[in-house]
């Protein structure tokens, strides 16, 4: 059974990874501004807790979408990166604005996405 799981874990990774890869060409880097990375990772701020909190899903099914699908579509590494490029090259504004927005944003956005499921689990229970 472990088996299982570790396999439909890589294929969420797989397909994870190729969304994000997929946001990258929709929304290409313009060389200043990380608009990729902040889209993704504020995409999944708002899917994951809806995801894990959701009883929509099997907790199976939760675990595989959440760290398999979410885990690779978004990434605090390259925020990390990023931001620090940001400030080594000069544009503080950027980076001031590219943490900001990623960290209140990410924090709102992960409120709605457990207020969405908790409403949404109580009229499945109706």
């Amino acid at each position: 059974m472990k088996q299982k799981v570790w396999i439909w874990l890589a294929l969420g990774g797989a397909i994870g990874s190729l969304l994000r890869y997929g946001v990258s060409v929709i929304i290409p880097d313009t060389g200043g501004f990380p608009y990729p990375t902040m889209t993704v990772n504020l995409i999944g701020c708002f899917l994951l807790p809806f995801i894990i909190n959701g009883n929509w899903l099997t907790p199976h099914l939760r675990k595989i979408v959440g760290t398999g699908v979410i885990g690779s579509f978004t990434t605090f590494s390259t925020f990390s990166v990023e931001s620090i490029h940001l400030i080594t090259s000069g544009h503080l504004r950027f980076f001031l604005t590219y943490t900001g927005i990623s960290i209140f944003a990410g924090i709102c956005l992960s409120a709605f996405g457990f207020w969405i499921s908790s409403h949404w689990n109580e009229k499945q229970v109706e």
